[in-house]
């Protein structure tokens, strides 16, 4: 399943504009975040399908131009993976098999909404592992080919064996042996290469060896070349893989010295142990540091850190750059994570995954470490081909190995759950450092987490971030997002993300709020004596959209702060404002009397958002992220560009969040864009102030 705050493109071909509304409402009910397109024709459709990227398509039973079937195909000659499910105009058992046949993956009643919201969300799972996989075969190829390539050039003599035939043997292996070429040992026995004077003990060799029974030295032997000749030699077996079969390894060498047998021993173990695109070691070594650092740990009573480090964009770098580009990145991430970290022991856990250990050290500093190197990452631009550039960060879990440390694979958990839990948090894109904390799954309690909401509500715990917009129009204009934070007990802090279900299932949602509203008002009171004219941007919940008494307060609370100006603009989400139409008209009629702006977030994700503004006077619209995501292509660009030039002729000033990137400033800069924000420019931060210093 994609990552909660990933929005699913959807291509919708139905008549009915309040049907699919509704589907959409039950989308983004169920945490699925949707950006549709309606359209009636199949000539649209066909349009759409090749200039844009989909994820899912809704169909018909019948359309004025095609049916269903026609949908279908058009897919299935475009040569893409995008999944079409049917909406029927009533039960038919017949047209159910029929559109299954055909290759879509459900048929069902339209206005069976849940049903439907359950397909989506089972085919987007399946769309995404489709697509994970698709990448990893890509880089399995890459990696095979690359060892076979090591293979043919090794300069150790090593054959694959299956049912003691050769299938494969390499150069080395060949010219030991005196033969012209691998193709003269393919179906040979391997008994042939053996003297008779040592068949007896080859055999007794090979039989231990495929009972499983641990074999404690290399078999010596006479081995006998294609001429006759005989060579003293010693065989190494180990478990393999060939063109996906499973085989034996055959490593030969010449039983020369005793000294040169150690030396190749010990080069056939660090082989084994590195990973040959980096060079650093691989998970097999990391894993046994591990086990090394954790037996110190509980002898000596130390402390030492496991950092697992996932690289929060690599099948879009493969994507964009390819193979070769996704692998020039990995090499200079290792080389950078190894500048970063020069005391650690540092390996390649996985294609996507570097991991890290740290000795001697507290959760403290190792979070220091982390955070830096993560911070180090994300301002680093990586060269790929055709001189271009491109970013990526990481999501670094971090595991603490002490005294009381569990076994490896919890511990190896621990880590990839932080990890992933900087995802989450980070609303799918990672780049930031979580501890694991064992005591935190007490947090998943829903009645826990009440009793700590209100408790911070009743000393007023909540922490206030601010960030800022920056008005591509006047530099110096202050203009502050308010964001809240739940303090916890171990000094992290809760994003509304994590904490915002369970206050409205406990009807805490309008506390909070008015906490946010009066707080934040008190804070501004006392900047704007040093900076007349700075405004704020406040997001409120739906509970306080239902609240009668919200324009009053608000009303209060700005003429409070300055009575001559209008320094707060008050925000809703869109799925919310189309929620309670009514009551969103009802406030922003009074907030605009009273000299208040209002703005509308996640903007653009119905499916006629401009609709929406003839109800709703909104004179800031903050457009959903999905807009500003992969502005590289040709097309995404000019689908922003036309949506901020529509909003632009309404007279509202459009915002543009998660600004990430010099590029993405670039292209928004010539295209409407009355505000930018985003880490790329200044984080939030707990004070109102533009790192500029103004």
């Amino acid at each position: 399943m994609a990552t909660k705050s990933e929005t699913l493109r959807l291509l919708v071909l139905h008549s009915s504009a309040d049907n699919t509304e509704d589907i959409i409402k039950s989308l983004k009910g169920a945490g699925t975040p949707t950006r549709p397109q309606l359209i009636a024709t199949l000539e649209d459709f066909k349009e759409l399908l090749k200039n844009q990227v989909w994820d899912m398509v809704l169909t018909a039973e019948n359309l004025s131009d095609g049916a269903y079937n026609d949908v279908v195909q058009i897919i299935r000659d475009s040569d893409k993976d995008v999944p079409v499910i049917v909406l029927l105009n009533e039960y038919n058992e017949d047209i159910i098999v029929e559109a299954l046949e055909m290759g879509a993956v459900d048929a069902i009643v339209y206005n069976q909404h849940q049903h439907i919201v359950f397909c989506i969300r089972r085919e987007l799972t399946n769309l995404y592992h489709r697509r994970a996989k698709r990448a990893a075969e890509s880089f399995l190829k890459e990696t095979e080919k690359r060892c076979q390539l090591l293979l043919e050039n090794s300069r150790d003599a090593i054959a694959y064996v299956h049912d003691g035939m050769h299938i494969y043997a390499n150069k080395a292996y060949v010219e030991l042996f005196g033969y012209e070429s691998g193709e003269d040992l393919e179906g040979m026995p391997m008994v042939d290469l053996v003297g008779k004077q040592d068949l007896a003990n080859f055999k007794d060799y090979l039989r231990a060896y495929s009972k499983g029974e641990k074999i404690s030295n290399d078999l010596k032997f006479h081995g006998v070349k294609a001429d006759g000749d005989q060579i003293d030699a010693m065989m190494q077996l180990s478990t393999a893989s060939y063109d996906g079969e499973r085989c034996t390894q055959i490593i030969i060498r010449r039983d020369d010295s005793a000294g040169q047998a150690t030396l190749l021993a010990e080069q056939l173990k660090a082989a084994t142990s590195i990973d040959q695109l980096t060079g650093l070691p691989n998970r097999q070594q990391m894993e046994e540091k591990l086990e090394e650092t954790l037996g110190i740990a509980r002898r000596d009573k130390t402390q030492s850190a496991l950092l697992y480090m996932g690289i929060d964009n690599l099948p879009y770098i493969t994507t964009t750059a390819g193979i070769v580009g996704a692998d020039n990145v990995i090499v200079e991430l290792s080389k950078a994570l190894a500048n970063l970290m020069p005391n650690a022991i540092l390996a390649r856990f996985s294609d996507s995954v570097f991991a890290a250990i740290i000795q001697d050290t507290d959760s403290e500093k190792a979070k220091q470490t982390a955070e830096k190197t993560c911070q180090a990452i994300y301002e680093r631009l990586f060269d790929i081909p055709n001189g271009k550039t491109i970013q990526t960060t990481l999501s670094i879990g971090v595991a603490m190995i002490g005294e009381t440390a569990p076994d490896i694979p919890e511990l190896l958990s621990r880590a990839v759950n932080a990890s992933e839990k900087v995802k989450l948090q980070n609303k799918g894109t990672g780049n930031g450092v979580s501890v694991y904390n064992p005591a935190e799954n007490a947090a998943a309690n829903d009645s826990a987490l009440r009793e700590l909401l209100v408790e911070a509500l009743e000393q007023s715990k909540f922490k206030l971030l601010f960030q800022p917009l920056f008005d591509v129009e006047d530099e110096t204009a202050q203009f502050y997002e308010v964001f809240v934070r739940l303090p916890l007990a171990d000094g992290k802090v809760m994003a509304p993300d994590e904490f915002l279900d369970v206050a409205q299932r406990y009807q805490l949602g309008t506390k909070i709020d008015r906490w946010v509203l009066i707080n934040a008002c008190k804070r501004l009171k006392e900047h704007l004596s040093r900076h007349p004219g700075s405004r704020l941007l406040l997001n409120l919940t739906a509970e306080s959209l239902q609240d009668a008494s919200l324009p009053e307060l608000v009303t209060k609370l700005t003429k409070a702060i300055d009575p001559k100006g209008s320094p707060l603009v008050i925000q809703f989400s869109e799925n919310d404002v189309v929620t309670y139409l009514k009551q969103a008209k009802e406030h922003t009629s009074l907030l605009r009397a009273n000299g208040v702006d209002v703005s509308i977030t996640n903007f653009g994700c119905t499916l006629n958002p401009l609709n929406t503004l003839k109800h709703v006077e909104a004179e800031y619209i903050k457009l959903d992220r999905s807009f500003t995501q992969d502005l590289t292509q040709e097309a995404n660009l000019d689908n922003t560009k036309k949506f901020a030039s529509e909003l632009n002729t309404l007279n509202k000033r459009v915002v543009v969040s998660y600004v990430e990137n010099a590029a993405t400033v670039s292209k928004l800069w010539t295209m409407g864009v009355r505000y930018l924000q985003g880490y790329y420019l200044q984080p939030p931060s707990e004070n109102m102030v533009y790192e500029s210093g103004e």
